[in-house]
């Protein structure tokens, strides 16, 4: 009798997988294959650092939170909030908070609306601690990189400067670069830099390229946020009263075309 039972459970187990298996080839496709996971938007794709500044200083991407120093605050931004620039105020963020080190490719996206006081600042710099011997020495630009602007007559013209590990580059593109503060309104300012090329953007358009042949990160250690402070002073980089909002880091080079997509992505939300 047992082994008409067992018979019978062996012949039953075959029939349901037999069934299972022509089921599966009716499929379109024939077999439930695992998917691949959908890739990031643009804006995540590479993303190491993200302040969004929604009433606080904290990067999403690692969950740290930025030294405030001074007052700055928050207004509406481009996207919700932004940040407000004041007087001798400014933010620091420490790199070694990043998700990911710095490397030789690199992208530093973010929309700013210029405020033309004081007549020049520092927008978004990182700069090494020393030169040489000299604790604290000022405007070292032979590593990271500063984003910054200057009067240019009645214009603000944003630059930016890379360093190479034993000299500068600059990207200057003359009045390509210029905005006027009464009516420029939000502006997508984006730096890319990869080993041989760095290149300068104002809206998704090229305003000025360097053919560097490397990027150092040399003693370099904080973000600046809103100033030169406190590493790139000498020539009175000091404290934006502009706004700044959606700022981000990634560690590749983002192409013209990633630009574009980034501020539509932004422009319709």
């Amino acid at each position: 009798m047992r082994k008409y039972i067992y018979a019978i459970l062996a012949v039953t187990l075959i029939l349901f997988t037999a069934q299972s298996c022509f089921q599966d080839l009716e499929q379109d496709p024939a077999f439930n294959y695992p998917e691949e996971p959908p890739k990031p938007p643009v804006s995540e794709d590479g993303q190491i650092f993200y302040m969004a500044f929604e009433d606080n200083y904290v990067d999403a991407q690692s969950d740290a939170i930025a030294t405030k120093v001074g007052n700055p605050t928050f207004t509406e931004g481009k996207l919700g909030k932004a940040y407000a620039g004041a007087t001798d105020s400014y933010l620091t963020f420490r790199l070694s908070d990043l998700v990911s080190t710095l490397g030789s490719n690199l992208s530093v996206g973010f929309w700013y609306k210029v405020n033309g006081v004081p007549d020049r600042g520092g927008i978004v710099v990182i700069g090494p601690a020393t030169e040489g011997a000299a604790a604290g020495a000022q405007n070292n630009r032979t590593s990271g990189f500063r984003i910054f602007r200057e009067s240019a007559g009645t214009m603000q013209r944003i630059k930016a400067n890379v360093g190479n590990g034993t000299a500068d580059g600059w990207l200057d593109g003359g009045t390509k670069a210029d905005l006027d503060p009464a009516t420029a309104g939000w502006k997508y300012i984006t730096l890319t830099l990869a080993q041989g090329a760095a290149n300068f953007y104002i809206d998704g358009e090229l305003v000025a390229t360097n053919a560097l042949t490397e990027i150092s990160w040399a003693g370099c250690d904080i973000l600046s946020i809103g100033s030169g402070a406190p590493r790139f002073t000498e020539w009175g980089h000091l404290s934006d009263n502009s706004l700044i909002d959606e700022l981000r880091i990634y560690n590749r080079a983002l192409t013209a075309t990633e630009i574009i997509d980034i501020i539509n992505a932004s422009s319709a939300e």
